[in-house]
Protein backbone atom coordinates (compact mmCIF):
# COMPACT_ATOMS: atom_id res chain seq x y z
CA UNK A 1 0.00 0.00 0.00
CA UNK A 2 1.18 3.46 -0.83
CA UNK A 3 1.89 5.87 1.98
CA UNK A 4 0.11 9.09 1.01
CA UNK A 5 0.95 12.40 2.63
CA UNK A 6 -2.25 14.42 2.36
CA UNK A 7 -2.31 18.18 2.13
CA UNK A 8 -5.60 19.82 1.28
CA UNK A 9 -5.19 22.00 -1.81
CA UNK A 10 -6.11 25.68 -1.67
CA UNK A 11 -9.03 25.28 -4.10
CA UNK A 12 -10.71 22.47 -2.14
CA UNK A 13 -12.76 24.59 0.28
CA UNK A 14 -14.40 26.52 -2.58
CA UNK A 15 -14.67 23.30 -4.61
CA UNK A 16 -16.96 21.64 -2.04
CA UNK A 17 -18.77 24.80 -0.90
CA UNK A 18 -22.55 24.36 -1.05
CA UNK A 19 -22.37 20.66 -1.96
CA UNK A 20 -24.75 18.39 -0.07
CA UNK A 21 -23.95 15.01 -1.63
CA UNK A 22 -20.97 13.70 -3.60
CA UNK A 23 -22.94 13.58 -6.85
CA UNK A 24 -23.35 17.38 -6.63
CA UNK A 25 -19.76 17.61 -7.85
CA UNK A 26 -19.94 17.45 -11.62
CA UNK A 27 -16.42 18.46 -12.66
CA UNK A 28 -13.72 16.65 -10.71
CA UNK A 29 -10.80 17.27 -13.09
CA UNK A 30 -8.89 19.58 -10.75
CA UNK A 31 -9.43 17.26 -7.79
CA UNK A 32 -8.38 14.21 -9.83
CA UNK A 33 -5.24 16.01 -10.96
CA UNK A 34 -4.29 16.91 -7.38
CA UNK A 35 -4.93 13.40 -6.03
CA UNK A 36 -2.99 11.79 -8.89
CA UNK A 37 -0.05 14.10 -8.24
CA UNK A 38 -0.16 13.37 -4.52
CA UNK A 39 -0.10 9.62 -5.23
CA UNK A 40 2.50 9.84 -8.02
CA UNK A 41 -0.04 8.33 -10.46
CA UNK A 42 -0.31 5.11 -8.47
CA UNK A 43 -3.31 3.42 -6.90
CA UNK A 44 -3.30 4.22 -3.19
CA UNK A 45 -3.94 0.57 -2.35
CA UNK A 46 -2.11 -1.74 -4.76
CA UNK A 47 0.44 0.80 -6.08
CA UNK A 48 -0.23 -0.10 -9.71
CA UNK A 49 -0.02 2.65 -12.29
CA UNK A 50 -3.38 4.36 -12.47
CA UNK A 51 -5.24 3.29 -15.60
CA UNK A 52 -7.46 5.67 -17.57
CA UNK A 53 -10.42 4.06 -15.82
CA UNK A 54 -10.08 4.96 -12.13
CA UNK A 55 -12.17 6.51 -9.43
CA UNK A 56 -11.97 8.63 -6.32
CA UNK A 57 -12.40 6.37 -3.33
CA UNK A 58 -13.75 7.45 0.02
CA UNK A 59 -11.60 5.37 2.38
CA UNK A 60 -14.28 5.75 5.03
CA UNK A 61 -17.37 4.76 3.09
CA UNK A 62 -19.90 7.53 2.55
CA UNK A 63 -22.85 5.43 3.72
CA UNK A 64 -21.12 4.62 7.03
CA UNK A 65 -19.37 7.98 7.54
CA UNK A 66 -21.48 10.63 5.75
CA UNK A 67 -19.76 13.48 7.62
CA UNK A 68 -16.46 12.52 5.94
CA UNK A 69 -17.84 12.70 2.38
CA UNK A 70 -16.15 16.06 1.73
CA UNK A 71 -13.11 15.52 3.96
CA UNK A 72 -10.05 15.75 1.73
CA UNK A 73 -8.08 13.34 3.93
CA UNK A 74 -10.67 10.67 3.11
CA UNK A 75 -10.16 10.84 -0.67
CA UNK A 76 -7.80 8.58 -2.62
CA UNK A 77 -7.45 7.58 -6.25
CA UNK A 78 -7.97 3.86 -6.77
CA UNK A 79 -7.77 1.63 -9.80
CA UNK A 80 -11.09 0.09 -10.78
CA UNK A 81 -10.05 -3.51 -10.18
CA UNK A 82 -13.00 -5.56 -8.96
CA UNK A 83 -10.73 -8.17 -7.33
CA UNK A 84 -8.68 -5.84 -5.13
CA UNK A 85 -8.30 -2.30 -3.81
CA UNK A 86 -11.23 0.06 -3.13
CA UNK A 87 -13.92 -1.85 -4.99
CA UNK A 88 -12.96 -5.02 -3.12
CA UNK A 89 -12.98 -3.13 0.21
CA UNK A 90 -16.40 -1.68 -0.52
CA UNK A 91 -17.86 -5.15 -1.14
CA UNK A 92 -16.17 -6.65 1.94
CA UNK A 93 -19.12 -5.92 4.21
CA UNK A 94 -17.29 -3.65 6.62
CA UNK A 95 -19.00 -2.13 9.62
CA UNK A 96 -18.06 1.20 11.19
CA UNK A 97 -15.87 -0.34 13.90
CA UNK A 98 -13.93 -2.42 11.35
CA UNK A 99 -12.18 0.68 10.04
CA UNK A 100 -10.02 0.76 13.18
CA UNK A 101 -8.65 -2.70 12.40
CA UNK A 102 -6.76 -1.90 9.18
CA UNK A 103 -4.62 0.87 7.71
CA UNK A 104 -5.51 3.74 5.43
CA UNK A 105 -2.89 4.98 2.96
CA UNK A 106 -2.55 8.12 5.03
CA UNK A 107 -1.87 6.35 8.33
CA UNK A 108 -0.06 3.22 7.24
CA UNK A 109 2.96 1.92 9.12
CA UNK A 110 5.10 0.41 6.36
CA UNK A 111 7.35 -1.26 8.95
CA UNK A 112 4.49 -3.68 9.64
CA UNK A 113 4.74 -5.12 6.11
CA UNK A 114 7.35 -7.01 4.14
CA UNK A 115 7.42 -8.90 0.86
CA UNK A 116 8.52 -12.26 -0.39
CA UNK A 117 10.59 -12.62 -3.54
CA UNK A 118 7.57 -14.37 -5.01
CA UNK A 119 5.63 -11.10 -4.82
CA UNK A 120 3.44 -11.66 -1.78
CA UNK A 121 2.89 -9.00 0.86
CA UNK A 122 3.39 -10.33 4.37
CA UNK A 123 1.87 -8.60 7.36
CA UNK A 124 3.91 -8.60 10.56
CA UNK A 125 0.94 -7.57 12.71
CA UNK A 126 -2.76 -8.30 12.91
CA UNK A 127 -3.58 -4.82 11.57
CA UNK A 128 -1.24 -5.30 8.61
CA UNK A 129 -2.73 -8.71 7.84
CA UNK A 130 -6.25 -7.25 8.01
CA UNK A 131 -5.20 -4.51 5.57
CA UNK A 132 -3.90 -7.10 3.11
CA UNK A 133 -7.18 -9.03 3.37
CA UNK A 134 -9.56 -6.05 3.18
CA UNK A 135 -7.92 -4.76 -0.02
CA UNK A 136 -6.97 -8.25 -1.32
CA UNK A 137 -3.42 -7.05 -1.89
CA UNK A 138 -2.26 -10.61 -2.52
CA UNK A 139 -4.66 -10.98 -5.42
CA UNK A 140 -3.07 -13.39 -7.91
CA UNK A 141 -2.53 -10.78 -10.64
CA UNK A 142 -0.84 -8.35 -8.22
CA UNK A 143 1.40 -11.09 -6.82
CA UNK A 144 2.36 -12.14 -10.35
CA UNK A 145 3.23 -8.56 -11.34
CA UNK A 146 5.41 -8.13 -8.25
CA UNK A 147 7.02 -11.54 -8.82
CA UNK A 148 7.91 -10.56 -12.39
CA UNK A 149 9.49 -7.36 -11.13
CA UNK A 150 11.37 -9.30 -8.47
CA UNK A 151 12.78 -11.72 -11.02
CA UNK A 152 13.75 -8.91 -13.40
CA UNK A 153 15.21 -6.63 -10.76
CA UNK A 154 17.98 -8.89 -9.46
CA UNK A 155 20.45 -7.62 -12.05
CA UNK A 156 19.27 -4.02 -11.82
CA UNK A 157 19.94 -3.08 -8.21
CA UNK A 158 22.34 -0.32 -9.27
CA UNK A 159 19.53 1.41 -11.15
CA UNK A 160 16.52 3.36 -9.94
CA UNK A 161 13.99 0.52 -10.02
CA UNK A 162 11.03 2.83 -9.59
CA UNK A 163 12.10 4.79 -12.66
CA UNK A 164 12.21 1.54 -14.63
CA UNK A 165 9.00 -0.11 -13.38
CA UNK A 166 7.01 2.98 -12.21
CA UNK A 167 4.74 1.06 -9.85
CA UNK A 168 4.86 -0.92 -6.59
CA UNK A 169 7.12 1.66 -4.94
CA UNK A 170 7.13 0.08 -1.46
CA UNK A 171 7.88 -3.35 -2.96
CA UNK A 172 10.82 -1.91 -4.92
CA UNK A 173 12.15 -0.14 -1.83
CA UNK A 174 11.89 -3.41 0.09
CA UNK A 175 13.82 -5.27 -2.64
CA UNK A 176 16.55 -2.65 -2.77
CA UNK A 177 16.91 -2.59 1.01
CA UNK A 178 16.85 -6.35 1.59
CA UNK A 179 18.33 -8.03 -1.48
Amino acid sequence: MLQVDKQEPIFFHDFIKGKKVWSDIKDRKELNKELLKEQTNMCAYCESKIPKDYHIDHFYKRDLFPKLTFNYDNLFISCNCEKSCAKYKDKYGLKKDDFNTFFSPQNINLDEFEYSLTGEIIGKTEKANKTIIVFNLNNRSLVEKRKTISLNSKNMMDYDLFEIFQEFQTFLEFLKKNY
